[in-house]
């Protein structure tokens, strides 16, 4: 019984380990997005964003496009078995926005967790969700110049 244990526990970490692989095509989209917006409203759009979501924002420049913010402040450890582990993790996220075209904009995100890279997909997609949210708002037709003008309708009766 123990041989079987030890043969099967390796074969299936094998099988598992191959679950959570991401294709290039799924980590490009994850890191990088095109946003069909000019480049201060994302810039606006992404700085409210990470605010919103209680980041502290560490580092802005409008000129360069860069915006760092982090989660928690230092990393909090204990000790488990012979081994210590982060508590509550540090996670840092920094954005740079580029401006591709007029009306498009190129937003490129990197996460550190305890200062190693690594691909957060549930924090990185709540960005995301939370930037092209705030971009329409910034982007709103009202905002817009307007480009056509409405037919007025003539009054019943009228020819």
């Amino acid at each position: 019984m123990p041989l079987l244990f030890i043969i099967s526990l390796p074969s299936a970490l094998f099988v598992c380990s191959g679950c959570s692989q991401m294709t290039q095509s799924e980590m490009k989209f994850l890191e990088s997005r095109d946003l069909d917006a000019p480049y201060a409203d994302v810039y606006d759009a992404a700085l409210n964003a990470m605010f919103s979501m209680g980041l502290v924002i560490q580092h802005t420049d409008k000129e360069s496009g860069i915006i760092t913010g982090q989660s928690g402040d230092h990393v909090q450890r204990a000790s488990v078995g012979w081994i210590w582990r982060p508590l509550f993790p540090v996670k840092k996220v920094t954005l740079m926005i580029k401006a591709e075209d007029p009306g498009v904009t190129r937003v490129r995100m990197k996460v550190l967790v305890n200062e190693k890279q690594q691909l957060d997909h549930k924090l990185m997609t709540e960005i995301w969700q939370r930037i092209e949210r705030e971009a329409m708002l910034e982007t709103r037709p009202s905002a817009r110049p307007a480009t056509t003008q409405r037919a007025r309708r003539k009054p019943v009766g009228t020819s």
